[in-house]
């Protein structure tokens, strides 16, 4: 039918290009916010762009619905405002015959989100996991940035470099302040390096400069001129770390009884299975008044999104606490909004006169 591909063409065109909008915001958002770590020290400068791509997948989900409710949403907003769903239905359609395009639209988008809540997310959360626990291991010199202060994990040394080469990892005009058993140390020199012997052992390598030694509030300073001074760098120790049940593989949600894992269990089906809810639930929002100039759909829109997210995630909470029946959790929202649904189907057909259903 011309109508089916006309709108399933212009749904995948708003869904991709609200898709795109909602991930370069989330991507701006995650990089001033990992940035925000790097100046802390808290992360290395090497691995923004590596935990840039973790976040944004761990929030693809939930943009991916917005997207999928808005695609579905828009077109159909549009169709109303230039009268073409009023010729639609004097040909016959019903509805709820737009049910059909949508559905074979929305499914294979939410058996998308359905395998990124399932697999690749819990898979690349590990990933990260074990990404971060391997920074955490390495040497402090790897959290020394151009232009800022970094202090090492031990807060027994802060330093300071102000430019970097990325091509040999000389820095220039270093500063290195540390305190060690109450004791003083600057360390100010023309260039450094980070070296590592054979043995493994790690060192800082700093050449032409000066190093002053003494104790704070005392005038007996020692000061001593070098051509090259060694710093050795102990790794920091890291313990491994069980995964938590947010990065749990589904075959362990599946065994585990508890009610972390039944609640998180909820949240990964519930997102994918509200998609598809949403999706539909656009079909009858989607209704624009063209002689009072005015819909109030895309509010009605945004508010039902709202109180349908907030429905999951009080669900979560609640199963996870032991309050709830996971089946109860898992049931009760997802039931809820169908029934909205079907309110709202009933009431458009009721209010335009158009038949309920046909085949």
């Amino acid at each position: 039918m011309i109508y089916r591909r006309a709108l399933t063409r212009e749904m995948g065109l708003t869904t991709g290009a609200v898709l795109t909008v909602l991930a370069a915001i989330s991507l701006v958002v995650l990089f001033i916010r990992l940035l925000g770590d790097v100046a802390r020290g808290e992360l290395a400068n090497e691995a923004v762009l590596a935990f840039l791509g973790f976040s944004l997948l761990y929030f693809l989900p939930v943009l991916m619905t917005i997207a999928l409710f808005a695609g579905v949403l828009l077109p159909l907003s549009r169709m109303w405002r230039d009268s073409e769903m009023v010729i639609w239905f004097n040909a016959g359609l019903s509805l709820t015959q737009w049910l059909r395009p949508v559905l074979a639209f929305a499914v294979p988008f939410t058996l998308v989100i359905l395998l990124l809540t399932l697999v690749l997310n819990p898979w690349m959360q590990t990933k990260k996991n074990e990404y971060r626990q391997e920074l955490k291991s390495r040497s402090e010199s790897s959290l020394i940035a151009p232009g800022l202060f970094a202090e090492s994990s031990s807060s027994q040394r802060v330093y300071y470099v102000e430019s970097l080469n990325p091509l040999t990892g000389i820095v220039r005009n270093v500063f290195m302040q540390s305190r060690i058993d109450g004791q003083l140390g600057l360390v100010v020199a023309r260039e450094g390096s980070h070296t590592e012997l054979s043995d493994g052992s790690r060192y800082l390598v700093f050449k032409e400069g000066r190093r002053y030694e003494g104790t704070p509030g005392q005038l007996d300073y020692r000061v001593v001129q070098f051509e090259r001074y060694w710093m050795r760098l102990n790794p920091v120790s890291v313990e491994s770390r069980e995964a938590g049940i947010r990065h749990a593989p589904i075959n362990r949600l599946l065994a585990d009884a508890s009610p972390p894992a039944r609640a998180e269990l909820l949240w990964r089906i519930g997102v994918p299975f509200s998609a598809l809810v949403l999706a539909v639930m656009a079909i009858p929002l989607s209704f624009v008044n063209n002689r009072a100039r005015n819909s109030y759909g895309l509010v009605s829109a945004l508010l039902l999104y709202f109180v349908y997210n907030n429905l999951l995630s009080l669900s979560q909470a609640w199963v996870a606490q032991d309050k709830l029946n996971p089946w109860v959790g898992m049931l009760a929202s997802h039931l809820l909004m169908l029934l909205v649904v079907i309110a709202l189907f009933f009431y458009r057909t009721r209010q335009h006169g158009t038949r309920w259903w046909q085949p």
